[in-house]
């Protein structure tokens, strides 16, 4: 109340407490989390009109150790709200990208693409073509193969830079 200014009045609520008490903890248990390799990605099939399997959505999953399977609704705002996403987002670039690699070994599985979903925050990155250019050059995964999955609200934010940014990446 006395950083808001004089008359002001703020009352503590005890539910709100606990809510920014969890908050809290997750958010360190999250940074402990990538530094602890907790994290996965699973692979959800994407099927065509003939219903074959043409490629997969990598899905970030968090195992905590204590807490179990952490709920991607529970960690990711928390993640870029904090500034995480971004290495969290570069992990599992990267780790698409290696799997991208080993599938190109297999004849059932040589032919898919995975899509990757990309934050805001990770796209508004200066580096982020170089970045992503990176990661395929290291992996030397076929560039072909990987998916970038933009939410509209991310593309209709500054859509000079959106464009360009998807330019470069072609």
């Amino acid at each position: 109340a006395k950083s808001a200014g004089r008359n002001t009045l703020r009352f503590f609520d005890p539910p709100m407490q606990l809510a920014m008490d969890y908050r809290s903890a997750l958010e360190a248990e999250l940074r402990q989390a990538f530094q602890h390799q907790q994290f996965h990605l699973y692979y959800q099939p994407q099927m065509d009109g003939a219903r074959r399997m043409i490629g997969v959505e990598a899905l970030l999953r968090w195992e905590h150790p204590e807490r179990g399977m952490v709920s991607p609704d529970d960690f990711i705002p928390l993640a870029e709200e904090s500034g995480l996403i971004l290495p969290i987002g570069q992990w599992v670039m990267e780790t698409a990208c290696t799997q991208l690699k080993s599938w190109e070994k297999e004849s059932r599985t040589q032919n898919l693409t995975i899509a990757v979903n990309v934050s805001a925050r990770q796209f508004r990155q200066a580096d982020f073509v170089a970045r992503v250019k990176q990661t395929l050059e290291t992996s030397r995964a076929n560039p072909a193969r990987l998916k970038l999955e933009l939410t509209e609200s991310l593309v209709l934010e500054n859509i000079k830079d959106t464009i360009e940014k998807i330019r470069a990446i072609k």
